[in-house]
């Protein structure tokens, strides 16, 4: 009896050692996923735990935001482009421009 109860233990750890491995290899692994908010917007790109890393935000009113993310913000290097026509390219920084950036119009 003592030794099926060593086998039912060992067993036992082996598989909460298991699930715990599986969990933090493949449970912070970056996917790709397509995003629908309930104002419009749509994000297609990568996120890993549930946060946006990369990717395209295309809002409802047509404009669109191509790059890095970070705290639900735009981070590093991205591309804002205006349904108005106007882009505006370069480095953000919590959802701000930073840095160098190039504002170009339409047809310019």
């Amino acid at each position: 009896m003592q030794r099926r109860k060593k086998w039912i233990l060992l067993g036992s750890s082996i598989l909460i050692i298991g699930c715990i491995l599986v969990t933090f290899l493949y449970g912070t692994r970056p996917k790709e996923e397509v995003i629908k908010f309930q104002d419009g917007t749509v994000y297609r790109g990568t996120t890993k735990e549930g946060k946006l890393v990369s990717g395209v935000l295309r809002f409802k009113n047509g404009d669109t935001y191509q790059g890095g993310f970070k705290d639900g913000h735009f981070e590093g290097k991205g591309v804002y482009r205006s349904h108005a026509g106007w882009t505006f390219e370069g480095h953000f920084h919590q959802g701000v421009a930073d840095g160098q950036v190039a504002l170009k119009k339409a047809g310019k």
